[in-house]
Formats: C-alpha cells, sequence, structure tokens
C-alpha cells in the first residue's frame, strides 16, 4: 500500500511538473526610447532629447530687451491687433547654424506665418517677432518653436480687445 501511495504522489508531482514546464515565451513590452532612431541621414536631424536641451527659456511677450531677452515685466499672453508679439529664447547651448523655425497659427488652426533663423556662434538669445498684427481677428493663437526637426516649445496666445491686452 505505501508503494502504490509513493507511486500516486511521484506520478502526479510528475503530471505537475510537466504541466507547468511548458515554453511559454512572454512577448517583451515595447519600449520607449529617447535616442533618435536610424533610418534618416538629413542634416535637420536631431535626437528629441537633444534638441530639448538646445533651446531654453521659450517667452513671449510684447517688448525686447537689448541682449535680445524678454523685457522685464513685458511678458504676457494677451495682445490687441497690432500691438508685437515677440518671442525670446536662450539658444546658447545649440550648435552653431543650427536652424531654429516659429510656425504662427491662428484661429482655426490656420498657419498664418513662419520664420527661419540660424543660431550665430557665442548667441545666447535667439528672438522672433510675428509679422504685421493689425488685421489678426481677435482669438486663440500659437507658436510653435522649431529646432532641426524636432518641436521644442509651443506658446499659446491670445489676440484680444485692446483694454485687455498686457502693455
Amino acid at each position: 500500500m505505501k508503494k502504490l501511495l509513493i507511486l500516486m504522489v511521484v506520478a502526479t508531482t510528475m503530471l505537475f511538473a510537466l504541466a507547468c514546464g511548458r515554453d511559454e515565451t512572454a512577448v517583451p513590452p515595447a519600449t520607449t526610447t529617447t535616442a533618435e532612431q536610424p533610418g534618416t541621414t538629413s542634416p535637420s536631424d536631431v535626437a528629441p532629447v537633444t534638441a530639448q536641451t538646445w533651446i531654453d527659456d521659450v517667452t513671449i511677450g510684447s517688448e525686447l530687451a537689448a541682449d535680445g531677452a524678454m523685457a522685464a515685466g513685458k511678458t504676457g499672453d494677451d495682445f490687441a491687433p497690432g500691438q508685437p508679439i515677440h518671442l525670446s529664447m536662450e539658444v546658447g547651448d545649440a550648435p552653431p547654424n543650427s536652424t531654429v523655425k516659429v510656425v504662427w497659427y491662428g484661429p482655426n488652426e490656420t498657419k498664418i506665418g513662419e520664420e527661419n533663423k540660424p543660431v550665430v556662434a557665442g548667441q545666447k538669445y535667439l528672438n522672433f517677432t510675428a509679422a504685421d498684427t493689425k488685421t489678426w481677428a481677435k482669438g486663440d493663437y500659437r507658436a510653435e518653436v522649431w529646432i532641426g526637426d524636432e518641436k521644442v516649445n509651443t506658446q499659446q496666445f491670445q489676440i484680444v480687445d485692446a483694454d485687455k491686452a498686457a502693455h
């Protein structure tokens, strides 16, 4: 009887061992990377993390200081039609001759302008000014900042009645 019991225990154990020992290969999860993926050799191809380190402190406002930074007390996101709209950004970490692009969008995602500027060696600030805003309708706008093929910043702003605009 003991032999039968031992035989049953061994048989049951082997059965469980075989059942649990199936070869089930797990599919590895999709991974996220901050490294640029191979496949393009364009000079404007920049890794996303690298692009983010090249452009700092993007600021929108109505007046620039002599050094190209936004003038103190002149930041804001409400502008009257005709009021100048400036974007200022630090580019001291960007390689010389890198191209920075700003694309301006108006209400209903309408593209209203685009400008490209190179980073000059030793330059600390780079700035862009919206085209004449006299004819811009009241509403929500945005300016996208790109370096190479990467969007690194978006500034939202509004065109409002003159009495509600920042001065």
